[in-house]
């Protein structure tokens, strides 16, 4: 079988970390042997990307002012897809393509503004459409306004949903508009509340249901897509003393678990999903041996999960048993990994 290919973001301004040199390619072997490419400069702190159904590489640039930029992928490099475009808002963490990859979307944690971006060869990728967000929630320290954490197509609803952090909701956003309108779907009343204090930061869809790993109380939610509720929450793993780091990325494996990445106890938390009882239940938890797991990702094949430890210029290889973590069989350094994009 063969290996798996994926792109990794990084840090260039050593907030955490060591200051990276650009986006890397990496390659896992089906025995889970890791090759790791030179580093290609992309910009400025690359933190955040994704490869669109076109073979698109997209790249958001986490800065005070917001960049995006695309990218055709030659092997081991990159080159210039289309020029690089300004979000016009600060710190996007995240982006997502439309199903047809013409569109870009980035989440911009300052300012609580989702922009939509045309992905065009040889043009400018600025913003343009936006949908401009404000809501608090109780922890004051870290949800004074809106943070959108995240971008996710629910195709099966031509709509994006958004995580957002600092107003303990997911906001929809509709998308039948395109190009004219990017359309918040009657504003706050489509929006799915989360229980207070949460703070929504990734979700993986799961059919009609999808699971949030709320970063602020470590929890993780079920909510319906059908009729935007929240069903339940459940901790992640109760027995992790909280740090105020909480939790990260989350993964869906084809097995039934869900995994997340536990920066309280720098760890790769395990809960099986049960599908009939809409349940989550924690069933392992793998120290990564590194800090603050700000990533991870599958391999095609499900054999291992990659965690990528920014604090600690590493990333972790764990092997999967049936979709459970049981440990980590080797570690890359590499400095400030923040994203594990993968190829198809």
């Amino acid at each position: 079988m063969s290996g798996t290919r994926f792109w990794v973001g990084a840090s260039t301004v050593g907030a955490l970390g060591s200051p990276a040199r650009g986006i890397r390619p990496l390659e896992v072997a089906a025995d889970g042997a890791i090759t790791l490419g030179d580093p290609v400069d992309v910009g400025e702190n690359p933190m955040f990307l994704a490869v669109s159904p076109a073979g698109v590489l997209g790249i958001v640039h986490e800065l005070t002012v917001g960049r995006v930029s695309t990218w055709s992928i030659d092997g081991d490099a990159v080159r210039p897809f289309g020029d690089a475009g300004a979000t016009g808002a600060g710190d996007p963490c995240h982006i997502a393509f439309d199903a047809t990859g013409d569109w870009a979307f980035a989440a911009n944690y300052s300012g609580g503004v989702v922009t939509a971006h045309p992905v065009r060869a040889d043009a400018a990728a600025d913003a343009a459409l936006s949908a401009a967000y404000s809501g608090t929630g109780p922890d004051r320290s870290r949800q004074e306004s809106s943070h959108p954490h995240q971008v996710v197509l629910d195709a099966a609803r031509s709509r994006l949903l958004v995580p957002d952090l600092g107003a303990d909701r997911i906001r929809v956003i509709g998308l039948d508009g395109l190009p004219e309108t990017f359309d918040p779907t009657s504003g706050e009343a489509a929006d799915i509340l989360i229980h207070a204090g949460a703070g929504p930061r990734h979700l993986v869809i799961l059919g009609d249901l999808a699971v949030v790993a709320n970063e602020l109380d470590r929890t993780a939610s079920i909510i319906d897509l059908v009729t935007g509720l929240e069903l339940d929450s459940f901790p992640v793993d109760a027995s992790v003393a909280p740090r105020g780091l909480g939790l990260s990325a989350i993964r869906l494996t084809a097995s039934g678990t869900v995994l997340i990445g536990d920066r309280d106890a720098d760890a790769l938390a395990c809960l099986r999903f049960d599908a009939d009882a809409r349940t989550l239940t924690h069933v392992a938890s793998v120290s990564t041996g590194g800090r603050h797991p700000r990533d991870l990702h599958l391999t095609h094949d499900e054999r291992f999960a990659l965690v990528a430890d920014q604090a600690s210029d590493s990333i972790a290889v764990i092997e999967l048993e049936s979709g459970v973590p049981t440990h980590v069989v080797r570690t890359v350094s590499t400095p400030a990994p923040a994203c594990l994009a993968r190829l198809p």
